[in-house]
């Protein structure tokens, strides 16, 4: 089947998966107990969501650009109901992508996470979650409805008790994919949703009686998270936007950004950002040694990472993101980032990659890292340090500093470390205000 693309005037509807950007912090933690739950409820009307909706839409940066979205990878929603029966559940039953990563992860109807799992829980990598899994291994991961028990292997949880405010009740579903090959991430290759009943009653989720619920949730999702494209979300997105109004400085200086709260954010993802302004230099270098990553190494580091280039105001356009795979590592293991309104000067190509700055004045770069390896001690995950991370990380911060071209052009046959150097030693000290957005 091919994919399913939504646009206007339902292209709004995407802003909630928009926000499925993989920014964000660990889960919030969840008791151990049993897995019954549930009130239950009856009927077939808007007023409940009786057994859910089958993937409603797909959203990627090229249809829903705002709140960050990284642009490598694609989000699928669906809606569950808010409770079940006693003993009933949810199955999802699949096979696993041809993807770097893939995961599911429930939220309430604002996005508060409740529940998540990779891949790697899944199949019981969690000793090596920086590893790829092999594609194509069948699955049946199964929804609980409990306000004690915790997710873990194939178990994921929905809390009954974080009741829905607004009709139809339901919560969230999402499957994430990182990087998918071509195919994996259409809507023939989804996986199954299934509704059980206790009595062992199975009813796929596209053929519930749930239909008039399941529009109206896509009609309304827009309001959901806000209505107003991101604007008004920043302190509880998923990427947690600054404090306006917040200046841009000189030296720039990355921040990790991490929170048990926000909405939609990826469980299984760490980050880094800072404030920039596109008049405090021609133009911004990040610099630091690459993770070894899924693809790339028999003993990753990282799952994936990533350094993307966003605009900061509402709605938090992403402009471009640089994969793991596509960036130019140096022989000293350094990946060199420039990010400017103008293409930088020539011969930045053989060991800089180049990031545009975006429409809006003030930036918001993020480094990503995903699923780091437990081992890593200087990943993200593993910073202790977030006042100075630079201390923990190492060579493994993202360093990052102003130039103009004309240093950067005079420095650039010394190769990167040297371009570097130069234009931090040059650099000097800015401040440009930020009146909001």
């Amino acid at each position: 089947m091919k994919k399913l693309r939504i646009t206007s005037p339902l292209a709004a509807v995407l802003g909630v998966a928009a926000l499925l950007t993989g920014c964000g912090g660990p889960s919030i933690p969840v008791d151990d107990g049993s897995s019954s739950g549930g009130t239950g409820s009856s009927g077939g009307s808007t007023a409940d969501l009786v057994q859910g909706c089958n993937w409603m839409f797909e959203a990627d940066s090229r249809t829903a650009n705002f709140a960050y979205p990284e642009t490598n990878a694609v989000y699928w929603v669906a809606a569950l109901p808010d409770t079940v029966g006693i003993g009933d559940k949810i199955e999802i039953a699949g096979t696993s992508a041809t993807a770097r990563y893939f995961s599911f992860q429930i939220y309430n109807e604002n996005g508060k996470a409740e529940s998540g799992l990779s891949d790697a829980g899944i199949f019981g990598a969690d000793a090596t979650p920086a590893k790829v899994i092999a594609p194509g291994q069948p699955y049946t991961v199964t929804v609980i409805y409990s306000a004690t028990a915790t997710a873990s292997g194939t178990t994921l949880v929905a809390d009954p008790t974080d009741v829905s405010t607004r009709p139809p009740a339901h919560k969230f579903l999402l499957y994430r994919l990182y990087l998918p090959t071509s195919g994996s991430d259409n809507f023939g290759n989804l996986p199954k949703l299934t509704y059980v009943a206790a009595n062992g009653t199975r009813t796929p989720l596209s053929s519930t009686q749930d239909q008039a619920s399941c529009n109206t949730i896509l009609a309304s999702i827009k309001a959901t998270v806000g209505g107003d494209g991101g604007d008004g979300a920043s302190s509880s997105s998923s990427s947690g936007g600054l404090i306006a109004p917040m200046p841009a400085v000189k030296p720039p200086t990355m921040t990790i950004y991490r929170s048990t709260f926000g909405r939609f954010q990826n469980l299984d993802v760490h980050y880094m950002r800072e404030k920039t302004n596109d008049t405090l230099g021609d133009l911004l270098i990040i610099r630091g040694k690459a993770p070894t990553f899924a693809t790339g190494s028999s003993s990753p580091q990282v799952r994936y990472w990533s350094v993307c280039s966003d605009e900061f105001h509402a709605p938090r356009k992403v402009v471009d993101c640089l994969a793991d795979t596509d960036a130019h590592i140096g022989t000293d293991g350094y990946y060199n980032v420039i990010i400017a309104p103008n293409t930088p000067p020539d011969g930045y190509q053989a060991e800089f990659d180049y990031l545009p700055f975006g429409a809006d004045a003030f930036g918001e770069p993020i480094y990503r890292q995903l699923l780091a390896d437990p081992s890593f001690k200087q990943s993200i995950a593993n910073n202790n340090l977030a006042l100075i991370p630079s201390l923990s990380m190492g060579v493994y911060f993202p360093a990052s500093t102003y130039c103009s071209s004309s240093v950067f052009s005079a420095n650039l046959s010394a190769g990167a470390a040297a371009v570097f150097k130069a234009c931090r030693s040059s650099e000097g000290t800015g401040t440009v205000p930020d009146t909001g957005n």
